[in-house]
């Protein structure tokens, strides 16, 4: 067998790889913050739909899920909460481990595909360049998103051992309780606001 041959193969296949990826990047970077914000929405919607069956086929027992995103979207991310590890909390802490994805325990073990990796890194450039882009606005677009994937019943019906929100790192529970207000039963919500000492109004 001709290896140098294969090797040629292989090289071409990695040099392709790199162009798909450069494509990619400088297609997307021509596109203003209107169209990268549809963008997101479009890649986010399903990546959160396929990422949530994974996770209930994996563990039969999901009960919470977050998107996650610092301030400059370096990363934005899942995390989830399982109603196994609820079971070994203490009282006191019950709350924090339910509603608070900080504390569950896979935060920051996972992360999107690379080609969703590829539109962060654009967004935080964006966000980076004398912030032409707003948090707000990006924020706001990840919250469309679960709303309208949990309207169409990916997360299933609302109850109250479901808990859906979303989580600006480093931030306190202000975000969490504004999404969980628009995503969760009004039980869930009511407990989600007790365990952050905030009075519904």
């Amino acid at each position: 067998m001709d290896r140098s041959r294969g090797q040629g193969v292989l090289e071409r296949g990695s040099h392709n790889g790199v162009a798909r990826s450069a494509s990619f990047f400088a297609e997307r970077n021509t596109l203003d913050n209107t169209e990268l914000l549809a963008e997101l929405r479009s890649q986010l919607r399903a990546l959160i739909t396929s990422n949530y069956a994974d996770l209930t086929q994996q563990f039969g027992d999901i009960c919470g899920y977050a998107i996650c995103a610092p301030p400059y979207f370096e990363h934005i991310f899942p995390a989830y909460q399982r109603a196994s590890a609820l079971q070994k909390c203490a009282t006191d802490s019950l709350g924090l481990n339910a509603h608070f994805p900080p504390q569950w325990q896979s935060i920051g073990t996972q992360m999107f595909d690379a080609k969703f990796n590829e539109l962060t890194s654009l967004i935080s450039e964006r966000r980076c360049d004398n912030e032409s882009l707003e948090a707000t606005a990006v924020f706001n677009t990840i919250l469309d998103v679960l709303i309208d994937v949990e309207h169409d019943g990916v997360f299933g019906p609302r109850s109250g051992e479901r808990f859906v929100t979303m989580w600006d790192v480093g931030g306190d529970e202000s975000m969490i309780l504004a999404a969980s207000q628009k995503l969760n039963s009004a039980t869930v919500h009511a407990s989600a606001m007790e365990t952050f000492g905030v009075e519904s109004s």
